[in-house]
């Protein structure tokens, strides 16, 4: 996942990727962030990997002051676009697996399906800079993508490709990624788009956090809809925590 990818990911948005934003079927996201925004209405937040803003306008008219960053400068021209007329959204074109942020740590801190780097260095480094982004007492609230989800989306291939006459071993051999390694499921890294991603187990995030000197709120699904077998959905972990 270079900037190349997110580049073209942030040119054609709506057709390219799933939006936590826009296919969010509760709309427990922005929930969680009003929520946020009533009891502190005056905290400096941070949009921390805002791609082309989705949620940096929701940030900005709920708390007082917003820092945005993002490393796809063509993700960053549609968020200011996006955020034309509000004069308290500050934007900066950061990588946070490399680089130092240039705004000192916040009170409330948003990053949605940004820690989901498939090389182990690289991801970590980037969650050292998230969590050292929110100052202590502050709140974190992270999306990233569920690993039960992507063991449930398996299992349902299984049970499609049963229904459709296969064999058991040819249903389960159908249903493995192609390019899978046996070093990325144990890591927990599916392609989402042919694209290789980090997905998280529920207790991994938890544990993540906690090391991190995290105490974890809440952690929630986040539905998406989804075309398969039953009543099946799709989800992501969202993740409510304060920092120590």
């Amino acid at each position: 996942m270079d900037i190349d990818y997110w580049d073209k990911i942030c040119k054609n948005y709506c057709s390219e990727i799933l939006s936590v934003y826009d296919d969010d079927l509760q709309g427990i996201v922005k929930q969680r962030i009003k929520e946020a925004g009533a009891a502190f209405s005056s905290a400096r937040v941070a949009d921390l990997g805002c791609g082309v803003g989705r949620f940096t306008p929701l940030l900005a008219n709920s708390f007082g002051e917003v820092d945005a960053c993002d490393f796809s400068i063509v993700g960053l021209g549609k968020a200011k676009r996006r955020c034309r007329g509000l004069g308290n959204v500050n934007f900066h074109q950061v990588d946070l697996s490399r680089d130092v942020l240039p705004f000192e740590p916040v009170d409330f801190a948003f990053c949605a399906n940004v820690l989901i780097m498939p090389t182990l260095d690289k991801r970590l480094r980037a969650w050292r800079s998230v969590c050292s982004q929110v100052a202590r007492g502050g709140s974190l609230l992270l999306v990233v993508p569920s690993m039960e989800s992507a063991q449930m989306e398996f299992y349902d291939s299984i049970e499609s490709h049963l229904s459709d006459g296969y064999g058991c071993s040819e249903a389960v051999r159908l249903s493995i990624e192609e390019k899978a390694t046996t070093a990325d499921l144990r890591l927990g890294i599916y392609q989402l788009d042919g694209v290789k991603t980090k997905h998280y187990l529920r207790e991994e995030l938890k544990q993540m956090l906690e090391v991190r000197e995290f105490e974890v709120k809440s952690i929630e699904k986040v539905k998406y809809p989804t075309e398969g077998y039953g009543n099946l959905f799709r989800w992501d972990w969202l993740v409510s925590a304060v920092r120590k």
